[in-house]
């Protein structure tokens, strides 16, 4: 991968017969491997925005340093969902962690329903996408509704059924682009990383037991053809 090399150290004379002694240097290549990703995904013919570029706040507080990421967790916007403009769902969805409990959006990316591929959270900083369970994971959200009447036990899903009942499709289908450019992000997160387990939100340790239906029961279908397809394994089991 690419990287930021600094050093301080003196040029040294070699003699006939002598080894070069290592000479340490210090890297920082973080920053370059984001940018890694960013030019990965750009390659792929895939648009990427940027934090600036949708406008986001800036984080309350300063955020926790992640790295050597091996899982990406899946997710879905919510129930409130469906297919919109992008920078919108991205800023209402910062809007919305920010006035919960966290210090900045949870997702490292976002992908709306045409394809476009939207930077969440610094790829430097553990996300907040999971509960007690986002160190080493990357977290990814597909803007839409992906979960199927039944799902939520609750009004909402009382009124889908209803309506289901009398004939009204409410469950959503994923856009080809929205899934290819998941594909694509995953190649691209690929090219600089171990990524070793691929799954949904829900599949991840502890998730079950607080009730998580993310990312719904049509992104878990999407899951599991990605993890045929990617030879990717399930989240671990604790």
């Amino acid at each position: 991968m690419t990287g930021t090399f600094t050093t301080k150290a003196k040029a040294q004379e070699v003699k006939p017969g002598q080894l070069v002694q290592p000479i340490p240097i210090k890297v920082d290549d973080r920053a370059a491997t984001r940018e890694a990703v960013i030019r990965k995904v750009r390659s792929l013919g895939r648009r990427f925005v940027e934090r600036s570029q949708w406008k986001a706040k800036s984080p309350q507080k300063p955020l926790v340093e992640d790295w050597n990421y091996s899982m990406i967790a899946l997710h879905h916007a919510g129930r409130s969902y469906s297919c919109a403009p992008g920078a919108e769902q991205m800023a209402d969805t910062q809007d919305d962690h920010l006035a919960g409990r966290y210090d900045d959006i949870g997702y490292h990316f976002g992908i709306d329903c045409a394809g476009v591929i939207y930077e969440g959270r610094d790829i430097r900083f553990k996300g907040s996408s999971i509960l007690d369970y986002n160190t080493g994971v990357i977290g990814v959200v597909m803007l839409n509704n992906l979960t199927t009447a039944e799902e939520g036990d609750d009004l909402l899903a009382l009124g889908r059924k209803t309506a289901e009942a009398l004939g009204l499709n409410t469950t959503n289908q994923i856009p080809g682009p929205q899934i290819d450019a998941v594909l694509d992000l995953i190649d691209a997160i690929r090219s600089v990383f171990v990524i070793r387990h691929f799954g949904g939100h829900r599949e991840y340790p502890g998730q079950r037991a607080e009730g998580k239906v993310c990312p719904g029961n049509v992104g878990m279908e999407l899951v599991r053809n990605i993890r045929t397809k990617t030879q990717l394994l399930p989240p671990p089991s604790s």
